[in-house]
Order: structure tokens, then sequence, then C-alpha cells
């Protein structure tokens, strides 16, 4: 239970609400009083509640009895903070997949480049300028929350989670924005942690469970109605009629044994169980649940499934829809797509977001209408060019960063195609010039993919040269991934609208 002095802090903070919503301001001695009693992680959060009136309100009395939450699996938390009064529209940016490498372990040498190349395409030499203009965007645009749904560091390195810690406390000093996250299958008792220094590669401490718990107190943790016993997952009330399902889809238990990440990720049935009470508490309550986590909650590929959707999918998915969930925000799989089931007349919506460490270095925003009771997603790139221009950067490639990373990008998958192209003697009678136009095809096409463009930028791909060689090829498994990423469903994967229950 809160302390008397704590609770008296709040209801004078409530009290000058009251009296003034308007001009409600705040001097230094109350905020540090409302921060020793706990109500604010920065200063600025609670400035922020108190000049945007009525729009705001410091919840520092207890939330809840809970009792709908009250199961053996769940710990329960009364955390002083204040919560968006019901009725008010919210702003939500939504990213994923951060693999953000904290700039004391690499020196950009041979082992850092020879990672480089071999990867999938992040841009981890320019990850601290992205979480940096990720920053810029929610200092200028002050959204309500920001949700980063896991993967938030390359590998696990102990050092990426604080680095990136430092710049989430910052941006909730700086501009008000509740930040909430939730780990990926990359963030745990990760055993390929490392540095890298020169031509060697140094294996690096990673974190466990407990760890990032700690080290992510402020993002969400300390501030949850309930959390589960068995996962990092948890509750938070951004507001008091829009409510986060933060679930932890996580297993890193065996990671060392594999001597890698587990891919694949679920939830387990106390965890379940445990949604299934928090469900309960947010009907009571008027609350509406969006959940949030790394793994997919349906398919949203042709070609891989297996270790991205959330093992039990059915079940899971069934979960959700029985506790009123319309949409999820998850990651994992790096490319854009939004997909839909339907159970009677009850839809729910997964929306995989692109990562934000990969062209086109893009999050979500969700707009949430109280009056309409509706989400609206859409997507939006993060601004790295403002971003450079503001703090005087002479690096070109941050300054024109937009067309620098598209073409590294599909320049890096035209590449690999050529080359593989060149070594299949099935394509012997194929010139260069033939077979690099087919290999341009092929970026062209994973550009489109991960970008979410499909809708509209797919016809012109289909009557390029490089495509219509393709058609008349030798069979392989090139051609394949080639023509069913052509034959994707023409649907809107930047944009939806949702109608809740």
């Amino acid at each position: 239970m809160m302390a008397m002095r704590e609770i008296m802090a709040v209801r004078g903070l409530e009290g000058m609400l009251a009296r003034d919503n308007s001009r409600a301001r705040v001097h230094e001695r109350e905020i540090a009083n409302a921060s020793r009693a706990g109500l604010l992680v920065g200063g600025g959060m609670l400035v922020r509640a108190l000049k945007q009136g009525m729009r705001r309100a410091c919840i520092g009395l207890l939330l809840f009895a809970l009792a709908g939450c009250s199961d053996g699996n769940a710990v329960i938390q009364e955390p002083p903070v204040y919560r968006i009064q019901s009725g008010s529209d919210l702003t939500l940016f939504t990213a994923t997949d951060t693999h953000y490498l904290a700039p004391g372990l690499t020196d950009g040498g041979a082992a850092f480049r020879s990672f480089l190349a071999a990867g999938d395409g992040k841009q981890l030499e320019y990850s601290n300028e992205m979480i940096q203009a990720l920053a810029y965007d929610v200092q200028t645009q002050r959204p309500d929350v920001l949700i980063l749904s896991g993967d938030l560091t390359n590998n696990g390195e102990r050092e990426s989670h604080l680095e990136l810690a430092r710049h989430l406390q910052q941006i909730e000093q700086s501009s008000g924005t509740r930040v909430y996250v939730v780990p990926g299958n990359h963030d745990l008792l990760n055993p390929w942690a490392q540095s890298f220094k020169g031509r060697r590669r140094y294996d690096t401490e990673s974190i466990d469970t407990a760890n990032f718990r700690s080290i992510y107190s402020h993002f969400g943790y300390d501030e949850a109605l309930s959390r589960d016993k068995e996962s990092l997952s948890y509750l938070a009330a951004p507001a008091d009629d829009l409510w986060l399902l933060m679930l932890d889809t996580t297993q890193s238990r065996n990671n060392a044994k594999l001597g890698s990440p587990q891919l694949d990720g679920r939830l387990g049935a106390a965890t379940l169980q445990w949604i299934d009470a928090c469900g309960k508490l947010a009907a009571k309550e008027g609350a509406q649940l969006v959940a949030v986590m790394h793994h997919n909650l349906l398919d949203h590929s042709e070609l891989i499934q297996e270790g991205f959707t959330i093992n039990d999918r059915q079940q899971v998915t069934d979960t959700l829809i029985n506790n009123g969930v319309a949409a999820t925000l998850s990651g994992h799989i790096h490319i854009q797509d939004i997909s839909t089931y339907q159970q009677g007349s009850h839809p729910i919506y997964d929306i995989a977001n692109s990562a934000l460490s990969v062209y086109p270095h893009q999050y979500g925003v969700l707009k949430y209408s109280a009056a309409a009771r509706t989400l609206d997603y859409s997507t939006t790139r993060l601004n790295m060019e403002l971003w450079a221009a503001a703090n005087g950067s002479k690096d070109p490639n941050l300054l024109q960063f937009g067309t620098y990373s598209k073409e590294a990008f599909s320049n890096r998958s035209a590449k690999r195609s050529y080359a593989r192209l060149s070594a299949n003697s099935i394509y012997s009678g194929y010139t260069p010039e033939e077979r690099w136009r087919m290999a341009e095809t092929v970026g062209r096409l994973n550009e489109i993919y991960f970008a979410g463009t499909g809708a509209t930028e797919l016809p012109a791909v289909l009557s390029s040269a490089g495509y219509k060689l393709w058609l008349d090829a030798p069979a392989d498994g090139l051609k394949h991934y080639v023509l069913t990423m052509a034959q994707r469903e023409k649907k809107n994967n930047q944009q939806l609208h949702v109608q809740l229950p």
C-alpha cells in the first residue's frame, strides 16, 4: 500500500488539475515531490500531463483491487502513475526489431564488416543513429505511447540493453511519451552476444529474464497493472479505456544447449490463464485490449511460418479473441504484413511491423479514437535525414539515408542472387546481362516484400524484362521464391482500419 505522504502528494496534484486544468503549471519543488513519491520517471511526463489539462489525469491512488487478475499466476501491482482519462484519443508509435548494438561493442573493423556482409540487411553500423532518429521523431511528434515489440538488441548484449535503456529514459523525460517493451528471441541468454574488435570477435555478456525486468523496469514493468509469474508478460494501462497486453513469447532456457537463440515462440498454459484473468478485468473496467508480442500470431508469408508464427497458434488466437482483442502488434519476421483471422463475427488482425533496423526503416502509427471506438494503423519511415541535418551530421549516408539504405539493401539482394544464378549450371544459357536483370528483379521484389508495398509497386515489377525472364527460367528454388513473391495477395499492408467490438 502507498504511504500517507504519497497519497497526499497525489491528492494535491489532482486538486491542482481540478482547479485549473487549462493552465496548470508545475514548479521544480512539485516535480521533485512527485518524483520522490514515485509518480513519474522524469519530470517531463508530469509536466505534459498537467499542461494538457483534462486529457491527462495524475492517477496516484490505488489503480484497482485487481480481483479479476488475482489468480496465483499474477503479480499484482498498485503503481502510482498517471493515466490518460477515458474518452481521450491516443496516438501510439510501434516499432520492432531495432537490433540495437551499443557503439562500444564495435570498432567498425574487419570482423564487424564481415559480420554485416553475412547478415540479413540490418544497418547495424548505424543502429545508434537510428535510435536517436526514432527519439527525434518521438520528441517532435509527441505520441502518447512508444511500443518496442522485441529484438531490442542485436544479440542480447548486456551493454546494448543498458545503452538502449538510457536512450529510452531520455525519450520519456524529453517527450512525456510512455515507453513499453517486451523481449524478442535475440534478447535473452543469447550465446551469439559478441563484440567486434579489429579482425576478431569476442564473446560478451548477455542477460537473463531478471536482468531484463530490472533494466527495463521503467518501461512497463514498474507500472504494470499485473505481471505474469511465468514470463515477462505484463498488463499496461496507458489510458483508462485502452490497455496493452504486453506478451513475452520468447523461449531462452535452452539457448546455451542449442548454441543459438531459439527461433520459435510460445505462450504457456499458465500465461494463457493469466490472459483470461486480465481480459475479465479489462471487461469489468470497460477497457479495450490491444496485444503486443514479438512472434507473429498469424502467418505472414507463404514461404516461412515455422519458427515465426507462434506455436499453438489456434489456441492463442482463440484466447485473445475470447478476451476481446481485435488487434495484435508483432515483429520477428522483418517484413511489413497484415493478416486477418475471422471467428464468427469477431475478426482479429495481426500487424507484423517491418524491422526498424532493415530497409525501409519504418514503424507503425496506431491511432485510437475513443468516440468512434476505432483503431487506425499506418506506417511511416524513420526521419533519419531530418535528424542528421538537425544534429549537424556530415555523413552523406545519413543525410541521404533513404537512398543509401535502399540501394544497399537492393544491391545486396541482387548480388547474392546473381552469384547463385552464375553458380548454377541450369542458368548457363543466360548471358551475364540477363542474369543480372533477373537478379535485380529479386532485389526489387525483396524491397517490396519488406516494405509491404505490393499493392502499389508490384505491377511494375511484373511487367519488367527481368521478371519475364524468370517466367521462362528452369524450375528451381530461386524461381519458386520469385514466383511466390510475385503472386502474393495484392492487399494493403501499410494501412488498416479496425472497428472495435
